[in-house]
């Protein structure tokens, strides 16, 4: 069983410049992005499954990179739990199904995204239908929900707990003197019972 990145969640692994992700109850920025990210990985990896990175996804995280992007191909590139998923001939006609089967009657009710949106997140869907993935890893509404159409479960950043390792908060407390042991008056009042 695999899972899959999009873009959002990628640029949060490892996009150093990643756009804050706002709380909708409060509006303030969501903290320790990058930390649950990686706490997905690490689980992912020690379950022994994959993280697919669909090729549409990866060619986002590397525009918005710019010139750095061989660097982070490179961690991808080194680390077995990651596989670029390619849209290839199985992925079109992966696609074709769901664009009969699925997509024609949901997009005739929701047009709130461009084509070229749609299609981009269409493609990605297929890749990760081909791949086996189960979980789809995405903080993009509209990705999410057609992830949803098609029988993929949607995992936002924000579903993620923080990790208990970055939770531990570090006290910088000044070390102290040996406490003195307690003197033992031998009265009768203080004999033990």
């Amino acid at each position: 069983m695999t899972v899959a990145f999009d873009n959002t969640f990628l640029s949060a692994l490892l996009n150093p410049n990643d756009r804050a992700r706002l709380q909708p109850e409060t509006g303030k920025p969501l903290d320790f992005c990058k930390e649950r990210a990686e706490a997905v990985v690490a689980k992912v990896e020690k379950e022994r499954r994959k993280i697919i990175l669909p090729a549409p996804a990866v060619s986002e995280l590397l525009t918005a990179i710019g010139p750095d992007a061989q660097q982070y191909l490179n961690v991808v590139g080194r680390s077995r739990v990651f596989d670029v998923g390619a849209f290839d001939a199985r992925g079109a006609a992966e696609l074709a199904l769901l664009n009969r089967s699925i997509f024609a009657a949901s997009d005739a009710k929701h047009r709130l995204d461009t084509w070229q949106k749609r299609k981009v997140d269409r493609q990605i869907i297929a890749i990760c239908k081909v791949y086996g993935a189960t979980e789809l890893y995405t903080d993009d509404d509209g990705l999410a929900n057609r992830a949803r159409l098609c029988g993929i479960t949607p995992v936002s950043l924000f579903d993620i707990p923080v990790p208990e390792k970055v939770r531990q908060i570090n006290l910088d407390l000044e070390p102290h003197d040996e406490l003195p042991e307690a003197e033992n008056d031998e009265g009768p009042d203080t004999k033990p019972d």
